[in-house]
């Protein structure tokens, strides 16, 4: 997976996927990723028993994408590969060796209105199931739900909105064809309920093809410059585009990543192996979008809190972010220091939030168990764990803008391989990379959310799984990352 293109070529899509490249591809995919790709490629009649039989194999190493093109073989390539680039999995992208200025210029993956070969109602839907939130689909599923008697029980446990979806195509309460006879009648009634900006964009989207008023319906050509499809989105449409990300995604330009990377322990508690590839993979995302990155290694407790404390007198206060990532062992409300001393998450937050960075972006990251279990545990999977007092403040603006990201909820463990580094930190660092500069920070954020949730492993015999947690979230508003180091 190593071709070079350095144009434009006619339909470059067979030029660089064949069936083995797909199952390259595929090996690089996780579950939701392959379901979110078969959504889009799908030809949608009758499909939803097919993929949900798919769905219940629930391999990560099953080439579900390739039995269903092998037996769907019609322009499967640029299917699969328009999917790609709307998923903007760059990692996957990168190895097919096309620049990404050309696949933009190829397939306009940011607008949602415009679409090649995939059905471009079908990509209006994907958008939609981004953009909502777990809380958000689960109140959208209960207002499906309340209109459709007897609804499919095989569903009841599943997280992909994708998945019900197709269901819903199945029954006909919505309806995709080929011959553009769309009926989203039923589902804006709901979707007019939610007030965020991406969600409204998206209906105004639906709507037009409800309507009628397709600007820009499967596109099979285009020019070399932006006049094509920027033409085709509607100034209202682009107006309320400038004004939802205007208002509420700010753009990072400058920013500070500070990794303390606890290793080594005094006595009690085991030395985490696996760390050093957390830390440097920290480093090199962070590098990626231009921040200045300095790794703190083994602190003591006073060393820790002196380090925090004194961020702005040490780095200034002249960055937009400041990522504030911490890889230890803990306990339930709190990390371990290397002298093995206890330092809770209020104190860390405390020791942050300065009034000098009380404009400045916070966000913390703790890997790190919070709970009471600690022990030598075998294969290669292992876990991170076993009242701070500080002065009062005067001036309350100084804990604004501040986010606290743990790896597990209170009371359970944080999963950590020896060799390849933590679970938890591994997605932070495949999101950010695949998505930083595409998504805003709390979309990535979801993201990273919902894989955690796939992620299962054995200890001692015993199945286990993760969940990740937001501990207090103060932003003023979303943020994204600007990649600096180019990745063609």
């Amino acid at each position: 997976m190593s071709l070079l293109m350095d144009g434009i070529a006619y339909n470059i899509a067979k030029t660089v996927i064949n069936i083995n490249i797909l199952k390259q591809i595929e090996d690089d995919l996780d579950m939701d990723e392959k379901i979110s790709i078969l959504f889009m490629i799908l030809d949608y009649a009758n499909e939803f028993n097919n993929i949900f039989e798919l769905f219940k194999l629930k391999t990560e190493n099953a080439y579900v994408i390739v039995d269903y093109v092998k037996n769907n073989p019609e322009n499967w390539e640029e299917k699969v590969l328009e999917a790609l680039c709307i998923l903007n999995n760059r990692q996957v992208l990168k190895k097919l060796g096309i620049s990404f200025s050309v696949l933009d210029l190829q397939y306009v993956p940011k607008l949602t209105s415009y679409s090649k070969s995939i059905n471009v109602i079908a990509k209006c839907l994907y958008k939609l199931c981004e953009s909502l939130n777990e809380s958000e689909q689960k109140l959208l599923l209960n207002y499906v739900k309340s209109e459709i008697h007897n609804y499919d029980p095989l569903l009841d446990n599943v997280d992909y909105l994708e998945l019900h979806m197709l269901y819903w195509i199945q029954i006909g309460y919505i309806t995709i064809s080929k011959d553009k006879m769309h009926n989203m009648k039923k589902l804006l009634k709901h979707l007019k309920k939610f007030e965020d900006g991406h969600i409204k964009i998206i209906c105004m989207e639906l709507e037009k093809f409800e309507n009628g008023l397709r600007v820009v319906d499967n596109c099979q050509t285009f020019g070399t410059k932006d006049e094509n499809y920027l033409q085709s989105t509607s100034s209202e449409e682009s107006s309320l585009i400038k004004r939802h990300y205007r208002k509420n995604i700010q753009l990072i330009n400058s920013g500070l990543c500070i990794i303390i990377n606890q290793m080594y322990f005094m006595k009690e508690y085991e030395t985490r192996f696996g760390t050093s590839a957390d830390s440097i993979n920290l480093s090199e995302t962070f590098q990626t979008f231009g921040f200045k990155v300095e790794i703190l290694q083994n602190l003591k407790k006073n060393e820790m809190l002196e380090k925090i404390k004194n961020i702005s007198k040490n780095y200034g206060i002249k960055y937009d972010c400041l990522f504030l990532c911490i890889l230890s062992h803990g306990y339930k409300g709190g990390i371990i220091t290397s002298d093995e001393k206890e330092v809770s998450l209020e104190t860390i937050e405390r020791a942050l939030c300065c009034m000098e960075l009380k404009d400045v972006i916070k966000i913390v990251i703790i890997q790190a168990c919070q709970g009471k279990t600690c022990g030598t545990v075998n294969n290669s999977l292992t876990t991170d764990g076993l009242y701070d007092s500080f002065a009062p403040t005067k001036d309350i603006r100084q804990f604004a803008n501040f986010f606290m990201f743990m790896s597990t909820i209170q009371g359970f463990l944080s999963i950590r391989h020896k060799e390849q580094g933590s679970w938890f930190i591994q997605e932070v660092c495949r999101i950010f990379k695949t998505y930083g500069n595409q998504l805003s920070f709390y979309d990535c954020i979801r993201k990273i959310m919902k894989s955690m949730r796939e992620k299962k492993g054995i200890i001692d015999g015993n199945q286990i799984a993760q969940l990740t947690e937001i501990r207090p979230d103060r932003l003023e508003s979303d943020f994204q990352l600007k990649q600096v180091i180019s990745a063609d």
